[in-house]
């Protein structure tokens, strides 16, 4: 949940105890909302170095990543053969309508100066849905980290604000769900405990992970 770094830095952080949790949690709650059969396609837009479409593909869909730092890009190439790699933006996507049963997006639209143009374009290329991962406004996390570091350029959303985006899609979303996790972004003993104890539909984790259905 960082914005643009050092590739190798970036996906290290995955790899220290505090992110393994972090990415794990993170990425329950996205397949848990997806249900998604084996084998759909999927798009994750703003993929950086591939860590989420790794997760995406060894789950058995079927993955493009889409990227536009080039530093990233070169480096998810090379953590991935089975999956396609691309250079675009969000705001811009290259495919045709309905290119894909699913796009995600995992905190990258945190970083895109109009969130709807992207969201709508994600809406455009996907057949059955989008997945929206979000650095949730109300949060612990929030009070913590706003405007610093790795956060510093961040935009920290709400689920009333993803409804918003929503709202001029065509066709309109069929289901509209959103659910968060990290509660306590710690990720030391406590924080884990108090995570297996609290309902993904409480509105107040670090993550947010919105799924809008067509």
């Amino acid at each position: 949940m960082t914005s643009v770094a050092e590739p190798a830095s970036y996906e290290a952080w995955y790899h220290t105890p505090r992110g393994k949790w972090v990415g794990d949690q993170e990425f329950a709650l996205l397949e848990k909302l997806l249900q998604a059969e084996e084998g759909s396609t999927l798009l994750d837009v703003g993929c950086g170095t591939g860590y989420f479409s790794r997760r995406f593909r060894k789950s058995g869909f079927e993955v493009t990543g889409l990227e536009p730092d080039s530093n990233m890009l070169n480096f998810a190439r090379g953590s991935a053969s089975e999956i396609s790699w691309i250079k675009a933006r969000a705001e811009e996507l290259p495919f045709a309508d309905d290119s894909f049963d699913y796009v995600t997006a995992v905190t990258s639209t945190c970083f895109v100066g109009v969130p709807e143009h992207a969201v709508g374009e994600m809406w455009r290329v996907a057949k059955k849905g989008i997945v929206l991962g979000l650095l949730n406004r109300h949060s612990l996390l929030y009070r913590q980290k706003r405007g610093k570091g790795s956060y510093r350029d961040a935009r920290w959303d709400s689920c009333a604000d993803a409804r918003r985006w929503s709202r001029g899609l065509s066709p309109r979303p069929c289901k509209n769900l959103c659910q968060s996790a990290v509660f306590m972004p710690g990720g030391g003993n406590l924080a884990r405990a108090i995570e297996q104890r609290l309902s993904s539909r409480l509105p107040w984790g670090s993550f947010l992970a919105v799924y809008l259905l067509k």
